[in-house]
């Protein structure tokens, strides 16, 4: 988990420098401006960060589509009070593969033992593919078939960080410092 710090505009930092604790109506413009800001964060890491046919290099911090689940899997929490000065909220995903292109890391695939069901003749010699005589035929179901177990090894993925969340989030701070600046202003010119 990585934190963006959003810094506010010189004229609403003058409004929070004035409270040791944040009045609620104070939180409830921050809850504001931080729930408009994620929308346009969410938008941002969407369009510019996992659109597009890959693969793209690491810096670009971008993934390609391939079956857009990653795409539309992209959510954020709604701001939460931690502290008397402090309000928090997430941008995420909870799909799995989503941590190690964004951190990085190894990813293990044990080994699979698989078991086949190649065809075979009256006889019960295994027949060959028509169009490619190198390759088994595979059984149909409920045919004469000979069984065969394949032993696959194991290997590991090596993923280099992308952070294809982090970049987007920092690239919209910009928005977030408006954002939550300007309900700050709206609140307390009232």
């Amino acid at each position: 988990m990585t934190g963006l710090q959003i810094k506010l505009s010189p004229e609403a930092e003058k409004i929070v420098a004035g409270y040791q604790t944040l009045p609620a109506r104070l939180v409830t413009a921050v809850v504001a401006g931080m729930k408009e800001a994620n929308l346009f964060a969410i938008a941002n890491i969407q369009r510019a960060h996992l659109r597009g046919k890959g693969p793209f290099p690491p810096s670009e911090h971008k993934l390609g589509v391939r079956t857009g689940r990653l795409l539309g899997s992209v959510w954020d929490t709604d701001p939460t009070p931690v502290s008397n000065t402090q309000i928090q909220s997430f941008v995420g995903s909870d799909v799995i593969y989503a941590g190690p292109h964004e951190y990085g890391g190894v990813i293990h695939h044990p080994a699979l033992q698989l078991k086949l069901r190649h065809a075979v003749d009256k006889k019960g010699s295994l027949l060959k593919q028509r169009t490619n005589s190198n390759l088994l035929k595979f059984a149909k179901r409920g045919k004469p078939a000979r069984e065969s177990t394949v032993q696959g090894k194991a290997y590991d993925v090596t993923m280099p960080e992308r952070a294809p969340f982090r970049a987007g989030l920092a690239e919209s701070a910009p928005e977030y410092t408006r954002s939550i600046s300007e309900k700050i202003m709206e609140t307390f010119k009232s």
